[in-house]
């Protein structure tokens, strides 16, 4: 129906153009006997003479023996004029019927032309509506094909993306079993040596002890031994005055004296002796067990201390590969995702690698991208730098500080054909 439309206003307009120039013949050829009678009038006299005979009704050759009837004196002297104005009359309907059967068959040769155009471009429209319906048609077998392709390409992504996130998963699970493992030798090895350095404080702190009491001991045999002496040297003497008072008066009342309160100083020296080593011991074993609480609180808190110490070494170590496996799985991470992008030039050959050094944002945005190593293929270079360009934003590490200080700037291997 379109094409018909499209189609029918320029038949009208050629239909009308025909009809408008034969319009024009036949008004020419009306106008055109004045012109041949201005020009060769008596030609045409004698050529509607012989046309006047040719066109006679039966009525005129009915009445044409009343005309032979005449005498030859009138025939000669009909007027010239009559003569010429029959033959003009003749003339003109004969240019009439000559002009009107022109006009048909310029009308009818017309009308053919009308009739063929018009089936032409009938003709011309079903071809085009017929080529159009093959395009569409074809167009539509290419948007099927490439919807079917683009199910296709999805579903294998879908499955490529199901089986990363499965080996990373088990990579993951590996890691994880082998850090606990390593946790657990690690813990184990730290007990034993936190046993082992306890009981070598223990060790210790016994030693110190028996050395301590050894000195005391020794100290305290020392003041007994000089406390006798002194208590045999005060005895003697007062022995020696006794025994002179007595001698010089009442020796033996002065030496009962003497004897009896020799016995009672004696008496109150054991006594203060046995008080003073009571006391003595007393603060030896209180210093004893003070001195074993200081070891074993000093004990105590070197262990916490070499604890903590222990444990901070360990986070440490272990945030150090927590980051270090960050770093790894990002790098990884950044490689797979550029590899993806990267379109290969039809020129480059397999083989090929060259090192970039990039910048980012802390959200992984890429700043800039520059080949600092080159693969001596300048194409494959350039497609390198648009394929990390196209992967923006790159995935970095979720912990900002480490993004910013691994990844702010760093470079990397771009190796397509072992990063796919």
């Amino acid at each position: 129906m379109d094409s018909k439309k499209r189609f029918s206003w320029p038949f009208i307009w050629a239909l009308a153009l025909h009809l408008t120039i034969l319009g024009l013949f036949a008004l020419s050829a009306l106008l055109k006997p004045d012109k041949i009678e201005s020009n060769s009038a008596p030609e045409i006299i004698h050529a509607e003479i012989v046309e006047e005979t040719k066109v006679k009704n039966t009525a005129e050759v009915a009445a044409e023996p009343i005309k032979q009837e005449k005498s030859p004196v009138e025939e000669k002297i009909k007027p010239e004029t009559e003569t010429k104005r029959e033959a003009e009359q003749a003339a003109q309907q004969a240019e009439a019927e000559k002009a009107k059967a022109a006009a048909a068959e310029q009308a009818e040769a017309g009308a053919k032309q009308a009739e063929v155009a018009k089936a032409k471009a009938e003709a011309a429209a079903q071809a085009e509506a017929a080529a159009q319906a093959k395009a569409e048609a074809k167009q539509a077998e290419v948007a099927k094909a490439k919807a079917e392709a683009a199910e296709q390409a999805k579903a294998e992504a879908k499955q490529a993306e199901v089986a990363k996130a499965k080996a990373e998963a088990a990579a993951q699970a590996k890691a994880e079993a082998k850090q606990a493992e390593a946790a657990k030798a690690k813990a184990e090895a730290a007990a034993q040596a936190k046993a082992e350095a306890k009981q070598v404080e223990v060790a210790k702190a016994k030693a110190e002890a028996a050395e301590q009491a050894k000195a005391e001991a020794k100290q305290a045999e020392a003041a007994k031994a000089k406390a006798e002496a002194a208590a045999q040297a005060k005895a003697e003497a007062e022995k020696a005055e006794a025994a002179k008072a007595k001698a010089a008066a009442e020796k033996a009342k002065a030496e009962a004296a003497a004897q009896a309160k020799a016995e009672a100083e004696k008496a109150e020296a054991a006594k203060a002796k046995a008080a003073a080593e009571k006391a003595k011991a007393e603060a030896a074993a209180q210093a004893k067990a003070e001195a074993e609480r200081a070891a074993a609180a000093k004990a105590k808190a070197d262990a916490e201390r070499a604890e903590a110490a222990r444990m901070e070494a360990e986070q440490a170590r272990m945030d150090a590969e927590q980051d270090q496996l960050a770093i790894k799985t990002a790098a990884a991470a950044i490689r797979q995702k550029v590899a993806q992008s990267w379109i290969r030039p039809v020129s480059s050959t397999a083989g090929l690698k060259c090192t970039i050094q990039v910048r980012l944002m802390s959200d992984g945005t890429v700043i800039d991208a520059v080949v600092v190593t080159t693969s001596g293929d300048e194409v494959f270079d350039r497609s390198a730098e648009n394929a990390v360009y196209k992967a923006s934003p790159l995935p970095v590490p979720k912990d900002k500080e480490l993004a910013s200080k691994e990844f702010k700037t760093f470079k990397f291997l771009f190796d397509p054909d072992r990063s796919r």
